[in-house]
This record gives structure tokens, sequence and C-alpha cells, in this order.
């Protein structure tokens, strides 16, 4: 046999497969764009819509155009992986592969033997005129640069089945070494196109033991292979993602930006999370997947969480108790992974609210509601931005802010300007009010714990004027927890509009000193 035919939908094609294929697609894109005739591989190839051909000399010619192949698709750049068939040239700066790298390792490449690393170096750069630095393995070869070897007999011919193991494709292993049988073996077409996989996907780093790889489901080869460089991040903060949802919707925000989220040839494909478990702390496995819709995904509204609740550099101050300088770190937003999760399950983005500031026994979390204190701003800019489909949500929102400006209007006046006092009792009314709130468990908790707070304000706009969009709300049974939801994202969302625009709301500056 001197040619390989592989079909986008062929028997054997799943989606790693499909966008492994993709990947295989684009590096035969780069090298007919970049690669001089004599160093290409011995042979041609062609490439469609759905469909990729591989020709070469003659039927023992099979191992001198596969090794060449994957000499050029997979490399390795600065003791970094190189794939230009994912980026093209001149690829993305150093400490952005090396970002793509940690992510290969927590996904595809978790296997320690599948890395041959000659130590670990650091790499800095620069965000927001911020240095950082980033932690790599400095690599010398990785499985896939040898998996060509897996295709061919000694003699340079193409096998009728390929063995697949687990340190190509995760999932793929053997049911017991002691039985040959056992092993997964494919036809060499959808064999290969997993081992392109590494090129077709996007992994990224949650954290050091958490990953996640994104599995693009390709519907035109040919299309993904002009645009698949358009997935992967730009920027340092772009590398910062915090689960599944989160991940994939920013590299579908990316494409739009590109223009290529309608034209790129990708449908609805997995994100799954690659993470340790009781039961095996050496092997990650796949802790969660993620069907991702680009047409069911609010795009829109992820794009405005994304720019107002971004990861951000943070820069401890130094103590003065030891002398080592403390080292600038990166915090990511508590609220975005929660909104990324519901859009892309075409959800209400603010469902589950209430899980950021309970802990897992139920009782208010002091820790995470600190947290949430950084995010105010972001998440007044998702309620503004954000073109309700329900304006009795909105209403929601609007008249539990206007009882707080009220009642801290109320507390300002009780305090006669002394900061310290009213900083204490606005705190401790804020924390009476989540109590209230997040310990609801019916309709009726709900509705008497905003019925108490809106009783103590003496003017409540919002709700004298928008009352029957509100009501419908209140007496819907079935919705009494995304109504929870909502008044604790009004709680958490509230700035002060200052004494400019409201005499009585005296608490803006004061509202800034407690919780900013």
């Amino acid at each position: 046999m001197d040619r390989l035919s592989i079909d986008l939908y062929g028997p054997g094609m799943g989606p790693l497969n499909r966008a492994g294929l993709g990947g295989l697609a684009a590096t035969l894109r780069w090298i007919d764009d970049n690669v001089p005739a004599a160093d290409r591989p011995p042979g041609s190839w062609s490439v469609d819509d759905r469909r990729v051909e591989l020709a070469w000399g003659g039927p023992a010619a099979a191992g001198t155009f596969f090794e060449r192949l994957y000499a050029l698709a997979f490399q390795i750049r600065d003791g970094l992986i190189h794939l230009p068939g994912a980026y093209g040239e001149p690829g993305p700066p150093p400490w952005i592969r090396a970002e793509l790298q940690q992510g290969m390792a927590l996904t595809i490449l978790q296997f320690g033997p599948n890395r041959k690393a000659a130590g670990i170096t650091t790499r800095t750069y620069e965000v927001d005129e911020v240095p950082m630095t980033i932690e790599h393995q400095v690599l010398t070869g990785y499985t896939h640069q040898a998996a060509w070897r897996y295709l061919v007999t000694p003699k340079g011919l193409l096998r009728e089945t390929v063995v697949v193991c687990g340190t190509i494709a995760p999932g793929f292993v053997q049911r017991h070494v002691a039985f040959a049988e056992t092993t997964i073996a494919l036809p060499p077409g959808p064999a290969m196109a997993l081992h392109f996989a590494l090129v077709g996907t996007l992994a990224l780093a949650v954290d050091r033991r958490t990953g996640v790889l994104l599995v693009p489901d390709v519907e035109d080869l040919g299309l993904f292979a002009a645009r698949r460089g358009l997935m992967n991040p730009t920027q340092a903060r772009e590398c910062r993602v915090a689960g599944a949802a989160d991940a994939a919707l920013q590299a579908l925000a990316r494409l739009r930006q590109g223009q290529a989220a309608e034209a790129l040839g990708i449908g609805r494909g997995p994100a799954v999370l690659f993470a340790t478990q009781a039961w095996n702390e050496k092997q990650k496995a796949r802790a969660a997947v993620l069907d991702v819709d680009p047409g069911r995904c609010d795009l829109d509204r992820f794009e405005v969480a994304l720019a107002g609740l971004p990861p951000r550099v943070v820069v401890p101050r130094a103590t003065g108790k030891s002398s080592r300088v403390p080292q600038p770190f990166w915090a990511d937003s508590v609220v975005r992974p929660l909104v990324a999760e519901n859009l892309a399950r075409g959800d209400r983005w603010f469902r589950d609210f209430r899980r950021l500031v309970v802990g897992p026994d139920g009782a208010c979390d002091e820790d995470k509601v600190r947290q949430l204190g950084y995010e105010r701003r972001g998440l007044r800019s998702m309620i503004d931005d954000h073109a309700w489909e329900d304006r009795g949500e909105e209403a929601l929102v609007r008249a539990v802010h206007d009882a707080m400006r009220g009642r801290f209007g109320e507390i300002a006046a009780e305090t006669g300007g002394n900061p310290q006092a009213f900083a204490n009792r606005v705190d401790r009314q804020r924390q009476r009010w989540r109590l209230e709130l997040a310990g609801a468990k019916t309709a009726d908790d709900v509705r008497d714990a905003l019925a108490a707070m809106w009783s103590r304000s003496a003017h409540n706009p919002t709700l004298r004027g928008r009352w029957r969009e509100l009501l419908p709300l209140l007496c819907e049974e079935g919705r009494w927890r995304l109504n929870r939801d909502l008044a604790l994202l009004a709680l958490a969302s509230y700035e002060g509009r200052g004494p400019q625009e409201d005499p009585a709301a005296s608490d803006a500056m004061g509202e800034e000193a407690v919780e900013d």
C-alpha cells in the first residue's frame, strides 16, 4: 500500500480523532506554505473539506514519509514543545508556549515518560508592567515525535492495524498487560489522527494539578486548517482559565474576535477536565466533560464577564518580617467560572450564585464574601450591560439596591459622620441580609427576607414603579432559588451612588473603605 485516505466521518473517527485530523490538515497546510520542497516528506497529499489523502513513492517508503512528516509536525524549540501546525510561524512567544506545554503535561502528555527533560527553568515576562515568571521543563523529546513508528513495520510498510496506548490518547488503555488481546487497535487512519490530536486540540492548565482539554468537533478540514491558530491564547492573561466552561468560552470569544467563529467549521464539542482522583493521585482522569455548543452559548454576556472579571495580577506588600521579596501572582475571578458554566449550559448566568457565598455546610463563608468584594465593579458591569430576558429579574436587583441605599443613608444620619461607626454598622447590616437570604430554604423564606429588607427602606422608587414586574417572580413558587440568587447577587454588586446623586446615600466612600 502506497497511500492512505482518512475520512472525517469514516469508521473509528470519534471527536478526538476528528480534532486530530484537523490538526493533520493544519500541519500539511503549514508545510505547503513554509517548508522548502527539499525538506518536505517524500510524497504528496491533498486536503478537502472532509478527507486527507497521503501518498508516498512505494509500499516500502511509508516509514521515510512518516518519519519526516512527524519531525516537521512535532518539534522542540528553546526547550519547549513547538507545534507549527497549531499556530504557524513564528509562533507565540516562549512564555505562551510554556503555558500551553503545562496544559499538555496535565492532559495528553500527563505521563512522566511521555516527556524527556533536561531540567527545569523559568522565563520572565511582563503583565501590566509587572514582571511575572513561569517555570517549565526543558524538553529534549516527547512521545509524539516517534509515534510514526506505530504506523509502519520494521520494513517500512504501512500496518493494517495500529495499537493505540494511553500515552498517545488519554483513556485508551490496555485492559490487562497479561492479555495482548485487550489492547486497543485501530486502522492506521484513525490511529494517525489520534497522534495529531496534540495539534488539533487546545490544552490549558487550571492549576498545577488540573488541566482542560478542548476538543473541537471539526466539520470542515479546509476551514479548520486555515483558522486553527485563532483558537490559541495570544496574551498571558488569556492562558488563565478556571475550568472547562471558562476555557471553552474564552476560546470561542477569541474566534469571534478574529471573525472566524461561524466560519471555522467547528460544531459542538467537549471540554474535558483532567484532575487527580482520591483513588489514584498519580494519574489524572477525566473528572468532568462539558458539551459546549457554540450556537447555544451567549458569548455577548460572557465577553462582558471576561472584560469585567478578568484574571488579575496581585503584587503582595512586603511585611518586613522576612527578607524574602514577595513575588507577584495570578488571582482569578470567583464569579466568571460560575457565569461561564451557566452560559455553556444555556442557563441564566447568575444561577447558583449562592454557592459563592456559602461554604460546604451551607453557612455563610466570610472568606468567600471577602473575595466577592474585589469583584463588585465587575458584577455591576454584568448587571448594567446585561440584556435581561425577564425585566422582573432586573427590577428585583434594582429594588434591592434601592433598599440598601436607603438603609445606608439612614445609618449615615444615625452615626453623625463618624466613618468607623458607619463602616461597622454597614458591615453588620450586610451580614444580616446575607444570613437571611443565604439561609432561606423555601419560597416563603425568600419572600420574608426581601419583604423585611424593603420595609426598612423609606424610599424605594424601583419597588413603587415596577411592582407589576416584580410580583409574578415572587408569586411563582418554582423559581424561589433563582430569586434568592438574584438577591444575593444584588447584595454583592451594590455600589453607592454618592451624596451628589442622592443626599441620603452618603455610604459610597465609607463602603469602599470597608470592602475595597
